[in-house]
């Protein structure tokens, strides 16, 4: 996995995954914009895969442009990144059984 960005800001956000071509976006939520930003991400990107973390970091959620959002057991930050590989992966998350962690 490589991670070729860091921004800030929607207009920025939906450039930049544009211009990498990203498969993946982590998006740390700063307010309450960040759902519209999921759907424009997925409207214009729709194989891409969104991990939103929530401000207090206790949750994250899988996003993607099938039909479903699902909320994952709240991973130590440096988990991420495999949290993100098993997610893009994975079709349908185990909630029971995640083997992630």
């Amino acid at each position: 996995m490589e991670v070729v960005g860091d921004c800030r800001g929607p207009m920025r956000i939906l450039q930049e995954t544009g211009r990498t071509k990203a498969d993946a976006v982590i998006l740390v939520q700063e307010g309450s914009n960040e759902p519209g930003l999921c759907s424009q991400l997925l409207a214009v990107y729709p194989d891409l895969t969104i991990l939103c973390i929530a401000p207090n970091r206790e949750r994250v959620y899988a996003e993607r442009l099938r039909s479903c959002r699902e909320e994952l057991q709240a991973p130590q930050i440096r988990d991420i990144a495999q949290l993100l590989r098993y997610v893009v992966r994975n079709e349908h998350l185990d909630r029971e059984n995640p083997s992630w962690a």
